[in-house]
């Protein structure tokens, strides 16, 4: 039966939730209570992980050291009766997909982030990492489903050092995750587009916003804006009505047209009090370029004619919507070739 333990690896398990339960314990532990050899360790350690018994991750005071914390057999039982049925040959064969159509609502879900996008705006390719929101009560559980031999599974960000096929970062949240999802023609979830739309405006990445973007231009006529649990509701209440309104303002802005009704951006600048200090997006990528040609430009001095004229030329770039920015009292450094691209790439003109 799939997941099931070889006796040897099932009485270490025990022996190891025995004394650890749900803590955190490293390598070393399990060298002194097992009484085993370090590279006896290391195997023990490996099998548990590839079959989903064991979730490894960094100290965080240390990043070399790997902690590991055991998956409570109550979850690890759940998952067996769920493969109870696969053959072997066929578990071997199941994708991420036909893993989470194989779940269907015995334990919530929704796919977010860019594999989500990616299914309404079919853009960008996603990058090889699967994001899922879960309920934190259901950690354990999903550890034990998702991970096999091609698959590891993360609470954090990815760190593994062997190639697998696929990375699948689990995102616990506190939402009602069945108000939040929609189910796709295949039979898995995915988060709905209004929500989902509120988290890459979030995370305020270039991806991120290329990504919000493409998912407006490409459904702008079908998103609930207003309405209850609408984009704009959604943005109040996470504090993003700054940065919404100022991108829809761009969309509109370089397509020349009103992608987005002009309704949805006017309410959404009555919300907008205040100004704002932070840069948008808040990239890092982004940032650290425009304050190293900033710095370069501000020493006039230092450098020559030449010099001051291509950085000042590639600074532009960072700042070429000014006027946008001052509108939503916003410090934008939004290259204004991203959007543009995104837009001529789905066949919108732009002026």
């Amino acid at each position: 039966m799939i997941k099931r333990l070889p006796e040897w690896l099932k009485q270490k398990y025990k022996m190891l939730w025995d004394r650890f339960g749900k803590e955190a314990f490293i390598s070393e532990d399990t060298i002194s209570l097992l009484n085993i050899s370090e590279s006896m360790a290391v195997k023990t350690l490996w099998q548990l992980e590839n079959r989903g018994f064991v979730h490894k991750t960094r100290n965080e005071l240390d990043y070399r050291v790997k902690e590991y914390r055991l998956i409570p057999p109550e979850d690890v039982s759940f998952v067996i009766g769920l493969y109870s049925l696969i053959e072997k040959d066929e578990f071997n064969k199941l994708t991420i997909k036909d893993k989470l159509i194989l779940i269907e609502d015995k334990i919530p879900y929704a796919v977010t982030g860019s594999y989500a996008a990616y299914q309404y705006h079919h853009y960008v390719n996603p990058p090889g990492v699967y994001e899922l929101k879960i309920r934190p009560i259901d950690e354990g559980k999903w550890i034990a489903f998702l991970t096999d031999k091609n698959t590891r599974v993360y609470l954090n960000e990815a760190l593994e050092t062997k190639p697998v096929k696929h990375y699948i970062k689990l995102v616990p949240t506190e939402i009602d995750i069945t108000d939040i999802r929609y189910r796709t023609d295949l039979g898995y979830y995915i988060e709905k587009i209004e929500p989902l739309l509120i988290e890459l405006l979030l995370r305020e990445t270039q991806t991120s916003i290329i990504e919000a973007a493409a998912m407006i231009i490409q459904n702008a006529s079908d998103i609930n804006w207003l309405g209850e649990k609408g984009v704009v509701p959604l943005a109040i209440e996470s504090n993003a009505t700054r940065r919404l309104g100022f991108l829809l303002d761009v969309i509109n802005y370089e397509s020349n047209l009103n992608i987005v009704n002009e309704e949805v951006i006017s309410v959404i600048k009555d919300t907008v009090k205040g100004r704002s200090t932070t840069f948008f997006p808040n990239d890092n990528v982004l940032l650290s370029r425009y304050s190293e040609l900033k710095e370069k430009t501000t020493h006039r001095s230092l450098i020559t004619d030449e010099e001051y004229s291509k950085h000042r030329k590639a600074l532009e770039r960072y700042e070429g919507y000014l006027e946008l920015g001052e509108r939503w009292s916003l410090r934008s450094i939004l290259p204004r070739d991203v959007i543009r691209k995104v837009l001529t790439d789905l066949g919108v003109n732009t002026w």
